[in-house]
């Protein structure tokens, strides 16, 4: 069997929501890596440092027309080293993403966990590089 890195499958999740985000994250990658507060910063203050994860995922999600992506790791216990993505998009909606070093056979069953999760059948598999997509509803038109 051979590997394939950097597989990336995308799946629309609807309206951007910390619960689908936890849901993802602790559905395929639990005991995932929080992110630093120093992540990102908010839309109209780039010097603002964030306390906390929750505080940082909090505002993208409660700030209306705001886009940015977050990617949280593991590095133990992950043998398909799966990193998982939350795109909020400026339409506020939130596209999901699994990336991954597996086999095409597992990348499939990642890919149709991950609709079911979401209860989305709309997605895509990339390579290397994530899907291109200007926001929500361009997603869905290029991904249904």
């Amino acid at each position: 069997m051979e590997i394939i890195i950097d597989i990336v499958c995308q799946v629309y999740a609807g309206q951007k929501s910390i619960k689908t985000i936890d849901l993802v994250l602790n559905t395929f990658i639990p005991g995932y890596e929080k992110l630093n507060p120093d992540y990102t910063y908010p839309k109209d203050d780039k010097n603002y440092i964030f306390k906390t994860e929750d505080e940082m995922i909090r505002y993208f999600i409660e700030t209306l027309s705001v886009t940015q992506t977050f990617y949280w790791n593991k590095y133990h216990d992950n043998p398909d080293r799966i990193m998982v993505g939350a795109n909020i998009t400026d339409d506020d909606k939130l596209i999901m993403s699994l990336t991954m070093d597996t086999t095409e056979e597992k990348k499939n069953l990642y890919f149709d966990q991950l609709k079911k999760v979401l209860q989305s059948d709309i997605g895509v598999i990339s390579y290397i590089n994530p899907a291109d997509y200007k926001d929500g509803v361009d997603f869905i038109l290029r991904y249904r």
